[in-house]
């Protein structure tokens, strides 16, 4: 349907006279309102400037013809336009005279999602993957319309988030033709003309201004790395060699993806992830003959979609409606949750870690009396114990922090749950009667838990989101990790000064815990490796290599006199390291899926693995040797924690929360 010619006076009156609160954005060239009719049907008036350097009639009536020749889902449409010249009276040099004005607007659908640029987050947060694949697959499948669809191809020559427009259900369209060129052929020409936007433009044009349909490719490789790892996708994705950014973002991302996916749907998504972050390399190569074409790009695209089995594009869920989802599927549990048994090894084919069959015996076992499963809409994830009371603080999926007594099941909300900011990242600061948490605004807050709840402190500690926390056992000292900033130390006492930063050179901490037994170090889980830092000088003094995949947590336990180190992977294995050799001594096999988190137990000599199988592992810490299996079917085990003094172990699961305590048939000494 043909664009229709609408009136400046109507384009006031739908704009309230443009003002303010109609202004929905501004470029070089123009600004944009929300216009709205009186039957509350909704456009967006680009009302081009009459003052801008370089703009004229010939670049206004570009982008008109260029608008007319688009139609195509993942191309904005053009429904309306206005060319209108008024003459009106001024003085001039003394005289009165008549002035001719040109007014000139571009009206296009409404898409209420705004442009891609507000909505890239890193991996950890934000738009999930689902949202984001199908926001990279309809902006290709956008510019394969440009490129192939037409005939003579257009070159959008300023493809970037700024210029990719949202509708409700997060379809991509691509906006802002003002640059675009049409292409009788496809040689390679010389231009003195400014197109693009520095930061989305490829070398050849930088140093020679060569333009080609290479330039869109890539701009889309950019575009592309910064909707997969968040708006410093591509500058990080420049500071390491290809291969180390495809295992850090697909390390991040299983991490995240753990929380929503197993089996064969995490691994479908794993290998979108790996894609795409593949593909968008390719496509920021400095020479331009390595860059793939468009049909390329959605060939290997369309094939992950055909080995995933045609998952669904996208759950169209904004973070709200995530949340309802869940409550939805755990709804679907509450009537199974007093039916539900814990299975342990004594009905299993157990193996040691050598592949031996073991007797269907074990050191540990765990009674069905002795558990307490706990229903929530959004499951508490156990983040900390406190040191000499029965509470576990626990965090959940939409940000709240709350405390649970394990003596009464009291739970009690310290903070409510919130998106802007979302709390990322709590600790509890028992000798202070504190907890302290990050935020994914990159603040932190510290609390008092006494009630009621009072707010003691809050400082700027990141640029953005804070992963992880640890606080020193005896020192007013607490670690805070951020999104590719420097690890940070904090003194309490000198009013939360940031006293140390220990760079790790662009990667993301997945964890972070002083060592409770050498407290001028302390230990970060880092993609594929896990490094030891001494504070007091400031550097790392080695790092643990060993694992396959990214290193998703770890603890520390003692053996006799020596010092070890339990880390989990997603390799699915967990692997013990003697601190002082500094080597690998045993690998932990036996889980189905990743291992997500390992604790060691402070009564008992015992290790225990959770994975994204659902069960949790038991190993004894002198043998290594597996001793038991908890399953409890309750979805993907994300935490474990244990309380001290006491044999009872808290387990954050997918779908819900379990206390339970594990009964040692044979006491032996305790492994701290």
């Amino acid at each position: 349907m043909d664009p229709k010619d609408i009136t400046f006076r109507l384009l006031e009156e739908i704009t309230d006279g443009f003002s303010e609160e109609r202004k929905v954005g501004q470029g070089a060239y123009g600004t944009v309102y929300k216009g709205e009719f009186k039957n509350g049907d909704e456009i967006a008036v680009k009302m081009l400037h009459n003052d801008t350097l370089g703009f004229d009639d010939k670049q206004f009536e570009n982008e008109f013809q260029n608008l007319m020749r688009l139609e195509h889902p993942n191309i904005v449409r053009l429904v309306a336009y206005c060319y209108e010249t008024q003459h009106k009276y001024a003085e001039y040099r003394g005289r009165i005279v008549f002035a001719a004005i040109i007014h000139r607007a571009l009206c296009f659908e409404y898409l209420h999602g705004g442009s891609l640029e507000n909505h890239l987050s890193d991996e950890f947060h934000g738009l999930d993957w689902p949202t984001r694949f199908k926001i990279i697959k309809g902006t290709c499948e956008g510019l394969k319309y440009l490129h192939e669809g037409l005939k003579p191809p257009i070159y959008h020559l300023d493809l970037k988030p700024g210029n990719i427009l949202l509708d409700k259900n997060m379809v991509p369209k691509l906006a802002d033709f003002g640059l675009s060129k049409l292409f009788t052929d496809e040689k390679t020409r010389i231009t003195q003309t400014p197109v693009g936007t520095v930061g989305y433009l490829p070398p050849e044009y930088i140093e020679r201004n060569v333009l080609s349909n290479k330039l869109d490719i890539f701009s889309l490789g950019v575009v592309m790395l910064n909707v997969i790892a968040g708006p410093r996708g591509r500058s990080r994705s420049a500071e390491m060699s290809s291969q180390e950014f495809t295992d850090l973002v697909l390390g991040n991302w299983t991490i995240r993806l753990q929380a929503a996916w197993n089996g064969f749907s995490l691994e479908a998504y794993r290998q979108q992830v790996k894609t795409c972050t593949e593909i968008a390399l390719k496509c920021v190569e400095t020479d331009r003959h390595k860059r793939p074409n468009i049909l390329d790009v959605i060939n290997e695209i369309n094939e992950t979609e055909t080995m995933t089995g045609k998952l669904p594009i996208s759950h169209g869920l904004d973070p709200d409606q995530f949340v309802s989802d869940n409550r939805e599927k755990q709804s679907s549990y509450s009537n199974e949750f007093a039916s539900l048994e814990s299975r342990l090894a004594s009905h299993l084919n157990l193996t040691d870690t050598h592949g031996n069959q073991e007797a269907n015996s074990y050191c540990f076992r765990e009674k069905e009396e002795d558990r307490q499963i706990i229903p929530m809409e959004n499951p508490d994830v156990p983040v900390d114990v406190h040191p000499t009371e029965p509470w576990i603080l626990t965090g959940n999926i939409v940000g709240s922090v709350d405390v649970l007594n394990c003596d009464t099941q009291e739970m009690t909300n310290l903070l409510q749950g919130s998106y802007a900011p979302r709390a990322s990242a709590a600790k509890l600061i028992a000798r202070e009667q504190w907890f302290v948490v990050g935020y994914n605004d990159g603040f932190i807050r510290v609390y008092t838990y006494k009630s009621p709840v009072q707010q003691v402190k809050r400082f700027k500690a990141h640029s953005w989101n804070i992963t992880c926390l640890d606080v020193h056992p005896t020192e007013p000292y607490v670690l805070s990790v951020g999104s590719f900033d420097p690890i940070k130390m904090w003194d309490w006492n000198r009013c939360w000064e940031c006293i140390r930063m220990f760079d790790m050179q662009g990667f993301v901490a997945h964890g972070i815990k002083f060592n409770p037994h050498d407290t001028y170090r302390f230990v970060v889980a880092s993609m594929m490796n896990t490094q030891v830092w001494n504070f007091r000088s400031s550097r790392r003094e080695f790092t643990l290599l060993g694992h396959g995949a990214a290193v998703s947590c770890f603890d520390f336990f003692t053996r006799g006199n020596h010092q070890y180190i339990i880390t989990g992977s997603l390799d699915k294995t967990a692997r013990i390291w003697d601190c002082r050799s500094r080597t690998c001594v045993q690998t932990l096999i036996g889980h189905m899926d990743c291992v997500t988190c390992v604790c060691s137990h402070p009564d008992l000599p015992i290790l225990l693995t959770g994975s994204a199988d659902e069960t949790v592992r038991l190993w004894n810490s002198n043998t290594f040797k597996l001793e038991g299996v908890l399953d409890f079917e309750l979805g993907k085990v994300a935490a474990i924690v244990c309380l001290k003094g006491s044999k009872r172990v808290a387990i954050g699961h997918q779908a819900g929360l379990v206390i339970t305590e594990i009964r040692h048939e044979q006491p032996g000494p305790s492994n701290r």
